[in-house]
C-alpha cells in the first residue's frame, strides 16, 4: 500500500512521466482495437475531434507559456536571493565573532527552512527570514569599516525583502482547480475520440495510442511547470549545493529528493528525513552522510 501511494503521489506531482504515458497509450490502443468499426458517423467523430483538439491545444499552449514564464521569474529571483545571502554571509566577517556567527547561523537556518517546504509554499519560511533580517538590522557598527559594510547590508536586506515578496506572489499563482478540470475534461474527450477514429485498423490504433501517450507527456510537463520543478536540478539544487559549500556548510538535501532521482549530491551532505506528513517539519531528522 505504501508503494502504491508513493507511486500515485509521483504521478500527481509530475515526477513520473514514462509510465503514465505508456499506460494511457496502451489503453487507447486496446480500446481502439476493441471498438473496431462499431462506431457512429465518422464525420461527426472527426468534427468533434477537431473541435476538442483545437480547444485543448489552445488552452494547453497558453497555460504552458504562462507557467513557464512564472517558473523563470521564480528561478531568477531565487538565484538573486542566494547571491545576496552569500554577500551577507561574507560581509558580516567585519563584525564581532558572536554577531558574525549569529547571522551566519541564521542564514543556514533560513536556507534549510526554505528547502523543508516546496517551492510553491515559499511563504512558509517567512519566520526564519524575518529573524535573519532582524539580526542583520540589529548590528551596531563601531568603526568606519563596519559602518560602510552595515549600509551595504541594509541595502541588501531591502533587496532581499523585495525579491521575497515577488517570489511569494509568483509561487502562489499556481493553476486553479477550474483550469485543471477544464484541461483534463478536454483531454478525456480527445482520448475517447482518438480511440474511436481508427476504426479497428492495427496501424491506426497504434498511431492513436502514440498520440495519446504524447498528450499525456504534455500534461506531465505542465504539472512539473506548475509545481516549479522543471529543470530543478540545474536551477535549484546544484546552485544551492554550491551556496552551502561556499559558506563552509554541508549541503542540505531531503532524502525524498535523492531517492526519487530528482537530485543526487556528491560528497558530504546533510540528508533530512520527514517522519510526519507535509507540511509538518518540527520532528525532522538530519543525518550527515558521504554521498559517493
Amino acid at each position: 500500500m505504501k508503494h502504491v501511494r508513493a507511486g500515485w503521489q509521483g504521478v500527481v506531482r509530475g515526477e513520473l512521466a514514462l509510465w503514465p504515458a505508456v499506460a494511457v497509450g496502451v489503453i487507447v490502443t486496446g480500446v481502439a482495437l476493441a471498438v473496431g468499426s462499431r462506431r457512429g458517423d465518422v464525420r461527426v467523430d472527426i468534427a468533434m475531434a477537431s473541435m476538442a483538439a483545437f480547444l485543448f491545444g489552445v488552452l494547453l499552449a497558453f497555460t504552458i507559456v504562462r507557467t513557464r514564464e512564472r517558473l523563470v521569474l521564480v528561478q531568477d529571483l531565487v538565484a538573486k536571493s542566494d547571491a545576496a545571502l552569500l554577500t551577507l554571509h561574507d560581509a558580516v566577517a567585519v563584525f564581532g565573532d558572536s554577531k558574525r556567527d549569529e547571522v551566519r547561523d541564521l542564514i543556514d537556518i533560513h536556507l534549510t527552512d526554505q528547502i523543508d517546504y516546496r517551492l510553491v509554499d515559499y511563504h512558509r519560511a517567512s519566520s526564519s527570514f524575518r529573524a535573519l533580517i532582524k539580526s542583520v538590522l540589529g548590528l551596531r557598527p563601531g568603526n568606519p569599516e563596519q559602518d560602510a559594510v552595515y549600509k551595504e547590508l541594509v541595502a541588501r536586506c531591502f533587496a532581499l525583502d523585495s525579491d521575497r515578496s515577488l517570489i511569494e506572489a509568483a509561487s502562489g499563482q499556481a493553476m486553479s482547480q477550474l483550469e485543471w478540470t477544464g484541461l483534463l475534461l478536454l483531454l478525456a474527450v480527445l482520448l475517447g475520440l482518438l480511440a474511436v477514429l481508427p476504426g479497428g485498423t492495427p496501424l491506426g490504433s497504434l498511431v492513436a495510442g502514440v498520440m495519446a501517450g504524447a498528450l499525456m507527456t504534455l500534461i506531465v510537463l505542465l504539472r512539473k511547470l506548475d509545481l516549479l520543478r522543471w529543470h530543478e536540478r540545474v536551477t535549484i539544487w546544484e546552485p544551492t549545493t554550491r551556496l552551502f559549500r561556499s559558506m563552509g556548510r554541508d549541503p542540505y538535501v531531503p532524502r525524498e529528493v535523492i531517492d526519487t532521482g530528482r537530485y543526487r549530491p556528491v560528497g558530504r551532505v546533510r540528508v533530512v528525513d520527514y517522519p510526519s506528513l507535509y507540511p509538518i517539519r518540527a520532528n525532522k531528522v538530519v543525518t550527515v552522510v558521504d554521498q559517493l
